[in-house]
Protein backbone atom coordinates (compact mmCIF):
# COMPACT_ATOMS: atom_id res chain seq x y z
CA UNK A 1 0.00 0.00 0.00
CA UNK A 2 1.34 3.47 -0.96
CA UNK A 3 1.68 5.84 1.90
CA UNK A 4 2.54 9.69 2.32
CA UNK A 5 6.17 9.32 2.01
CA UNK A 6 5.58 7.61 -1.33
CA UNK A 7 6.73 9.56 -4.23
CA UNK A 8 5.27 13.09 -5.06
CA UNK A 9 3.70 11.44 -8.26
CA UNK A 10 2.17 8.63 -6.83
CA UNK A 11 -1.41 8.32 -4.66
CA UNK A 12 -0.45 8.96 -0.74
CA UNK A 13 -3.45 7.08 1.80
CA UNK A 14 -6.74 7.25 0.67
CA UNK A 15 -5.85 7.70 -2.92
CA UNK A 16 -4.84 11.29 -2.85
CA UNK A 17 -1.52 12.91 -4.03
CA UNK A 18 1.15 13.37 -1.21
CA UNK A 19 1.60 16.92 -3.05
CA UNK A 20 -2.15 18.00 -3.30
CA UNK A 21 -2.26 17.53 0.43
CA UNK A 22 1.15 19.65 0.82
CA UNK A 23 -0.73 21.95 -1.25
CA UNK A 24 -3.72 22.32 0.86
CA UNK A 25 -1.15 22.42 3.85
CA UNK A 26 0.62 25.37 3.20
CA UNK A 27 -3.13 27.11 1.70
CA UNK A 28 -4.65 26.86 5.34
CA UNK A 29 -1.19 27.68 6.77
CA UNK A 30 -1.05 31.38 4.76
CA UNK A 31 -4.69 31.69 5.50
CA UNK A 32 -4.09 31.47 9.38
CA UNK A 33 -0.53 34.01 9.20
CA UNK A 34 -2.74 36.32 7.09
CA UNK A 35 -5.39 36.60 10.07
CA UNK A 36 -2.84 36.74 12.41
CA UNK A 37 -0.44 39.23 10.75
CA UNK A 38 -3.35 41.19 8.60
CA UNK A 39 -6.17 41.29 10.84
CA UNK A 40 -4.36 41.04 14.30
CA UNK A 41 -1.23 42.69 13.30
CA UNK A 42 -2.15 46.51 14.08
CA UNK A 43 -3.58 45.64 17.47
CA UNK A 44 -0.90 43.01 18.37
CA UNK A 45 2.29 44.89 17.09
CA UNK A 46 0.89 48.42 16.49
CA UNK A 47 2.37 50.35 13.45
CA UNK A 48 5.95 49.49 13.79
CA UNK A 49 8.60 47.94 10.98
CA UNK A 50 7.36 44.59 11.61
CA UNK A 51 3.44 45.50 11.76
CA UNK A 52 4.38 47.51 8.24
CA UNK A 53 6.47 44.05 6.83
CA UNK A 54 4.00 40.98 8.09
CA UNK A 55 1.44 43.15 6.28
CA UNK A 56 3.24 43.79 3.01
CA UNK A 57 4.02 40.44 2.85
CA UNK A 58 0.39 38.98 3.27
CA UNK A 59 -1.22 41.41 1.26
CA UNK A 60 1.48 39.93 -1.53
CA UNK A 61 0.86 36.47 -1.45
CA UNK A 62 -3.57 37.08 -1.95
CA UNK A 63 -2.92 35.85 -5.47
CA UNK A 64 -1.69 32.58 -4.08
CA UNK A 65 -3.35 31.93 -1.20
CA UNK A 66 -7.15 31.79 -1.54
CA UNK A 67 -6.51 30.68 -5.88
CA UNK A 68 -3.92 27.86 -4.47
CA UNK A 69 -6.88 26.45 -1.97
CA UNK A 70 -9.81 26.61 -4.61
CA UNK A 71 -7.89 25.17 -7.64
CA UNK A 72 -6.51 21.96 -5.52
CA UNK A 73 -10.17 21.87 -4.18
CA UNK A 74 -11.76 21.55 -7.54
CA UNK A 75 -9.12 18.96 -8.30
CA UNK A 76 -10.34 17.00 -5.56
CA UNK A 77 -13.83 17.30 -6.25
CA UNK A 78 -13.69 16.40 -10.18
CA UNK A 79 -14.45 12.78 -9.69
CA UNK A 80 -17.40 13.96 -7.13
CA UNK A 81 -18.99 16.10 -9.74
CA UNK A 82 -20.27 13.09 -11.70
CA UNK A 83 -21.91 11.28 -9.24
CA UNK A 84 -25.44 10.92 -8.27
CA UNK A 85 -26.93 13.95 -5.75
CA UNK A 86 -27.74 11.25 -3.22
CA UNK A 87 -24.23 10.51 -2.56
CA UNK A 88 -22.69 13.82 -2.44
CA UNK A 89 -25.17 15.62 -1.20
CA UNK A 90 -23.69 15.46 2.65
CA UNK A 91 -20.06 15.75 2.04
CA UNK A 92 -20.15 17.98 -0.70
CA UNK A 93 -23.34 20.61 0.68
CA UNK A 94 -24.63 19.60 4.17
CA UNK A 95 -21.52 18.73 6.11
CA UNK A 96 -19.81 22.27 4.67
CA UNK A 97 -22.75 24.75 4.94
CA UNK A 98 -23.75 23.47 8.11
CA UNK A 99 -20.57 24.31 9.85
CA UNK A 100 -20.71 27.45 7.93
CA UNK A 101 -24.04 28.63 9.89
CA UNK A 102 -22.73 26.96 13.56
CA UNK A 103 -19.46 28.52 13.19
CA UNK A 104 -20.18 31.83 12.05
CA UNK A 105 -22.96 32.21 14.72
CA UNK A 106 -20.57 31.21 17.65
CA UNK A 107 -18.25 34.19 15.89
CA UNK A 108 -21.30 36.22 16.00
CA UNK A 109 -21.38 35.38 20.09
CA UNK A 110 -17.84 35.32 20.83
CA UNK A 111 -16.25 38.15 18.89
CA UNK A 112 -18.31 40.81 20.40
CA UNK A 113 -15.65 41.85 23.12
CA UNK A 114 -12.73 42.57 20.32
CA UNK A 115 -15.17 44.11 17.74
CA UNK A 116 -17.64 45.66 19.14
CA UNK A 117 -17.49 45.74 22.94
CA UNK A 118 -20.07 48.60 23.56
CA UNK A 119 -22.75 47.05 21.16
CA UNK A 120 -22.79 43.12 21.49
CA UNK A 121 -26.02 42.82 20.14
CA UNK A 122 -25.38 44.87 17.37
CA UNK A 123 -22.55 42.68 16.20
CA UNK A 124 -24.39 39.75 16.35
CA UNK A 125 -27.24 41.48 14.01
CA UNK A 126 -24.53 42.09 12.04
CA UNK A 127 -22.79 38.95 12.05
CA UNK A 128 -25.98 37.18 11.01
CA UNK A 129 -26.95 39.28 8.15
CA UNK A 130 -23.16 38.89 6.86
CA UNK A 131 -23.56 35.11 6.77
CA UNK A 132 -26.77 34.68 4.91
CA UNK A 133 -24.93 36.94 1.96
CA UNK A 134 -21.54 34.86 2.57
CA UNK A 135 -20.01 37.95 3.96
CA UNK A 136 -19.44 35.82 7.21
CA UNK A 137 -15.87 35.28 8.63
CA UNK A 138 -16.38 31.84 7.27
CA UNK A 139 -17.25 32.92 3.52
CA UNK A 140 -15.24 30.01 1.77
CA UNK A 141 -17.20 27.45 3.53
CA UNK A 142 -20.23 28.54 2.29
CA UNK A 143 -18.56 29.56 -1.52
CA UNK A 144 -17.54 25.74 -2.26
CA UNK A 145 -20.95 24.44 -2.22
CA UNK A 146 -21.98 27.00 -4.41
CA UNK A 147 -18.90 26.17 -6.97
CA UNK A 148 -19.75 22.70 -6.56
CA UNK A 149 -23.49 22.96 -7.62
CA UNK A 150 -22.71 25.41 -10.47
CA UNK A 151 -19.79 22.87 -11.90
CA UNK A 152 -21.62 19.75 -11.34
CA UNK A 153 -24.27 21.96 -13.56
CA UNK A 154 -21.96 23.00 -16.19
CA UNK A 155 -19.67 19.29 -16.29
CA UNK A 156 -20.58 18.47 -19.45
CA UNK A 157 -19.63 22.11 -20.74
CA UNK A 158 -16.11 22.51 -19.42
CA UNK A 159 -14.98 25.11 -22.38
CA UNK A 160 -18.56 27.39 -21.46
CA UNK A 161 -17.81 26.97 -17.39
CA UNK A 162 -14.03 28.11 -17.75
CA UNK A 163 -15.19 31.20 -20.13
CA UNK A 164 -18.34 32.09 -17.11
CA UNK A 165 -15.88 32.19 -14.68
CA UNK A 166 -13.11 33.93 -16.41
CA UNK A 167 -15.58 36.77 -17.46
CA UNK A 168 -16.44 36.61 -13.69
CA UNK A 169 -12.98 36.85 -12.54
CA UNK A 170 -12.16 40.05 -14.48
CA UNK A 171 -15.51 41.73 -13.77
CA UNK A 172 -15.00 41.30 -9.91
CA UNK A 173 -13.30 44.12 -9.15
CA UNK A 174 -15.61 46.47 -11.51
CA UNK A 175 -18.76 44.81 -9.78
CA UNK A 176 -17.29 45.54 -6.29
CA UNK A 177 -16.83 49.49 -7.28
CA UNK A 178 -20.26 49.17 -9.00
CA UNK A 179 -22.45 48.22 -5.79
CA UNK A 180 -20.20 50.41 -3.58
CA UNK A 181 -21.46 53.16 -5.43
CA UNK A 182 -24.69 51.80 -5.03
CA UNK A 183 -24.52 52.16 -1.44
CA UNK A 184 -25.02 47.78 -1.48
CA UNK A 185 -24.80 46.43 2.21
CA UNK A 186 -21.04 45.91 2.87
CA UNK A 187 -21.07 42.21 3.70
CA UNK A 188 -23.40 41.77 0.54
CA UNK A 189 -20.80 43.48 -1.94
CA UNK A 190 -17.89 41.48 0.20
CA UNK A 191 -19.59 38.18 -0.54
CA UNK A 192 -20.34 38.84 -4.47
CA UNK A 193 -16.40 40.02 -4.90
CA UNK A 194 -15.03 36.67 -3.13
CA UNK A 195 -17.37 34.26 -5.18
CA UNK A 196 -16.83 36.13 -8.64
CA UNK A 197 -13.41 36.48 -7.50
CA UNK A 198 -12.13 32.96 -6.69
CA UNK A 199 -14.65 30.85 -9.31
CA UNK A 200 -12.19 30.72 -11.97
CA UNK A 201 -9.44 28.50 -9.53
CA UNK A 202 -12.22 25.90 -8.80
CA UNK A 203 -13.19 25.70 -12.45
CA UNK A 204 -10.22 25.55 -13.32
CA UNK A 205 -9.35 22.67 -10.67
CA UNK A 206 -11.67 20.68 -11.75
CA UNK A 207 -11.55 21.28 -15.59
CA UNK A 208 -8.65 20.55 -15.72
CA UNK A 209 -7.78 17.85 -13.03
CA UNK A 210 -6.14 15.42 -15.42
CA UNK A 211 -3.73 17.41 -16.85
CA UNK A 212 -2.81 19.17 -13.46
CA UNK A 213 -2.10 15.69 -11.73
CA UNK A 214 -0.11 14.60 -14.62
CA UNK A 215 1.97 17.66 -14.13
CA UNK A 216 2.51 16.71 -10.13
CA UNK A 217 3.94 13.44 -10.97
CA UNK A 218 7.19 14.41 -11.46
CA UNK A 219 9.49 17.83 -9.95
CA UNK A 220 10.74 20.35 -12.43
CA UNK A 221 12.51 22.77 -9.96
CA UNK A 222 14.24 24.82 -12.69
CA UNK A 223 10.82 25.73 -14.24
CA UNK A 224 9.57 25.97 -10.53
CA UNK A 225 12.20 28.58 -9.34
CA UNK A 226 11.87 30.66 -12.43
CA UNK A 227 8.00 30.77 -11.72
CA UNK A 228 8.23 31.53 -8.23
CA UNK A 229 10.31 34.42 -9.38
CA UNK A 230 8.07 35.98 -11.93
CA UNK A 231 5.35 35.45 -9.04
CA UNK A 232 7.90 37.00 -6.71
CA UNK A 233 8.15 40.52 -9.08
CA UNK A 234 3.85 40.04 -10.04
CA UNK A 235 3.20 39.83 -6.49
CA UNK A 236 4.95 42.99 -5.15
CA UNK A 237 3.13 45.02 -8.33
CA UNK A 238 -0.21 44.31 -6.85
CA UNK A 239 0.70 46.03 -4.06
CA UNK A 240 0.48 49.22 -6.00
CA UNK A 241 -2.84 50.30 -6.06
CA UNK A 242 -2.27 53.65 -8.16
CA UNK A 243 -1.82 51.35 -11.64
CA UNK A 244 -4.84 51.32 -13.34
CA UNK A 245 -7.74 48.88 -12.68
CA UNK A 246 -7.12 46.48 -15.67
CA UNK A 247 -3.29 46.66 -15.56
CA UNK A 248 -3.58 45.62 -11.84
CA UNK A 249 -6.13 42.60 -12.22
CA UNK A 250 -4.00 41.37 -15.36
CA UNK A 251 -0.88 41.62 -13.17
CA UNK A 252 -3.25 39.88 -10.48
CA UNK A 253 -3.53 37.15 -12.80
CA UNK A 254 -0.16 36.74 -13.67
CA UNK A 255 0.79 36.60 -10.38
CA UNK A 256 -2.23 33.72 -9.85
CA UNK A 257 -1.01 31.76 -12.54
CA UNK A 258 2.88 31.88 -11.82
CA UNK A 259 2.49 30.86 -8.56
CA UNK A 260 0.02 27.85 -8.98
CA UNK A 261 2.48 26.85 -11.14
CA UNK A 262 5.92 27.18 -9.25
CA UNK A 263 3.23 25.01 -6.53
CA UNK A 264 2.67 22.43 -9.38
CA UNK A 265 6.37 22.40 -10.03
CA UNK A 266 8.02 22.23 -7.11
CA UNK A 267 6.16 20.63 -3.95
CA UNK A 268 5.75 17.25 -5.84
CA UNK A 269 9.84 17.70 -4.81
CA UNK A 270 9.38 18.86 -1.43
CA UNK A 271 6.34 16.18 -0.57
CA UNK A 272 9.44 13.34 -1.48
CA UNK A 273 10.71 14.56 2.35
CA UNK A 274 8.71 11.67 4.05
CA UNK A 275 8.43 14.23 7.67
CA UNK A 276 7.30 16.72 5.31
CA UNK A 277 4.28 14.84 3.41
CA UNK A 278 3.13 13.37 6.44
CA UNK A 279 3.01 16.99 8.15
CA UNK A 280 0.80 18.19 4.61
CA UNK A 281 -1.45 15.45 4.98
CA UNK A 282 -2.14 15.64 8.30
CA UNK A 283 -2.65 19.29 7.93
CA UNK A 284 -4.27 19.09 4.61
CA UNK A 285 -6.68 16.56 5.69
CA UNK A 286 -7.97 18.98 8.77
CA UNK A 287 -8.35 22.45 7.12
CA UNK A 288 -11.78 22.88 7.86
CA UNK A 289 -11.17 22.78 11.66
CA UNK A 290 -8.21 24.79 11.24
CA UNK A 291 -10.57 27.63 9.50
CA UNK A 292 -13.54 26.83 12.00
CA UNK A 293 -11.18 27.61 15.28
CA UNK A 294 -8.35 30.16 14.53
CA UNK A 295 -10.65 33.03 14.23
CA UNK A 296 -11.82 32.53 17.88
CA UNK A 297 -8.58 31.36 18.91
CA UNK A 298 -7.62 35.20 17.34
CA UNK A 299 -10.00 37.25 18.78
CA UNK A 300 -9.12 35.76 22.41
CA UNK A 301 -5.82 36.40 22.19
CA UNK A 302 -6.36 40.03 20.62
CA UNK A 303 -8.54 40.29 23.75
CA UNK A 304 -6.31 39.34 26.15
CA UNK A 305 -3.39 41.44 24.59
CA UNK A 306 -5.78 44.85 25.13
CA UNK A 307 -6.26 43.93 28.50
CA UNK A 308 -2.69 43.74 28.94
CA UNK A 309 -2.73 40.38 30.21
CA UNK A 310 -0.30 39.33 27.67
CA UNK A 311 2.14 42.98 27.75
CA UNK A 312 5.49 42.74 27.65
CA UNK A 313 5.17 39.59 25.63
CA UNK A 314 7.41 40.97 22.61
CA UNK A 315 10.29 43.49 23.10
CA UNK A 316 11.81 44.81 19.82
CA UNK A 317 11.68 44.42 16.16
CA UNK A 318 13.03 40.96 16.63
CA UNK A 319 10.41 39.73 19.18
CA UNK A 320 7.94 41.08 17.42
CA UNK A 321 8.69 39.37 13.75
CA UNK A 322 8.40 36.41 15.72
CA UNK A 323 5.10 37.11 17.13
CA UNK A 324 3.27 36.42 13.73
CA UNK A 325 4.35 33.04 13.52
CA UNK A 326 4.13 31.53 17.35
CA UNK A 327 0.64 32.75 17.49
CA UNK A 328 -0.34 30.97 13.74
CA UNK A 329 1.59 27.98 15.75
CA UNK A 330 -0.64 28.51 18.63
CA UNK A 331 -4.01 29.11 16.06
CA UNK A 332 -3.37 26.05 14.43
CA UNK A 333 -2.53 23.97 17.50
CA UNK A 334 -5.12 24.80 19.05
CA UNK A 335 -7.53 23.51 16.33
CA UNK A 336 -5.83 20.27 15.89
CA UNK A 337 -6.49 19.73 19.90
CA UNK A 338 -10.07 20.38 19.25
CA UNK A 339 -9.90 18.16 16.44
CA UNK A 340 -8.17 15.29 18.44
CA UNK A 341 -10.73 15.62 21.33
CA UNK A 342 -13.93 15.68 18.90
CA UNK A 343 -12.26 12.77 17.17
CA UNK A 344 -12.33 11.20 20.37
CA UNK A 345 -15.19 12.31 22.29
CA UNK A 346 -17.70 14.16 20.08
CA UNK A 347 -19.80 16.25 19.47
CA UNK A 348 -19.28 15.05 15.82
CA UNK A 349 -21.73 17.82 14.86
CA UNK A 350 -19.70 20.40 15.56
CA UNK A 351 -17.86 20.14 12.51
CA UNK A 352 -20.30 17.76 10.22
CA UNK A 353 -23.99 17.72 10.05
CA UNK A 354 -26.01 16.13 12.26
CA UNK A 355 -27.69 12.95 11.55
CA UNK A 356 -24.68 11.41 9.94
CA UNK A 357 -20.95 9.95 11.07
CA UNK A 358 -18.01 12.00 10.57
CA UNK A 359 -15.59 11.25 8.06
CA UNK A 360 -12.07 10.23 9.23
CA UNK A 361 -9.36 12.86 8.47
CA UNK A 362 -8.22 12.56 4.65
CA UNK A 363 -11.84 10.93 3.63
CA UNK A 364 -14.09 13.36 1.27
CA UNK A 365 -15.65 15.46 3.99
CA UNK A 366 -15.33 18.69 4.05
CA UNK A 367 -11.54 18.73 5.13
CA UNK A 368 -11.20 18.68 1.92
CA UNK A 369 -12.08 22.40 2.16
CA UNK A 370 -9.61 27.41 2.76
CA UNK A 371 -8.85 29.95 3.46
CA UNK A 372 -9.61 33.33 4.17
CA UNK A 373 -12.16 34.73 6.27
CA UNK A 374 -12.25 37.28 8.98
CA UNK A 375 -14.58 40.20 9.75
CA UNK A 376 -16.40 41.97 6.24
CA UNK A 377 -13.12 43.55 4.82
CA UNK A 378 -10.74 41.07 5.24
CA UNK A 379 -9.46 39.43 2.12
Amino acid sequence: MTTASSPAGVPATGGRLAWLDLARAMSIVLVVVYHVGVSGGAELLGEGPAATWWREANLALIPLRMPLFFLVAGVLAAGALQRPWSRVLRPRILDLLWPYVLWSLLFAATGWPRYAPDDPSGFLRGEITGMAVIGSPYWFIAALPVFFVLSRLLRRHRGAALALALLAYAAAPWLQRVLEAAEAPRDLVYGIFQLTDNALWYVLGWALHEGIRAAGRRPRPLTGLALALCFGALAASTLRPELPLPLLRSIELGASLTGIGACIALLPLLARWAPLARLGGYLGSRTLVIYLVHPIVLNLVVVLWRRGDLAGATDGTAADLLLVPALSILAIGAALVVDAVLARTGPAWLLAAPGGRRARPGGEMPNSARPSGGPPGQV
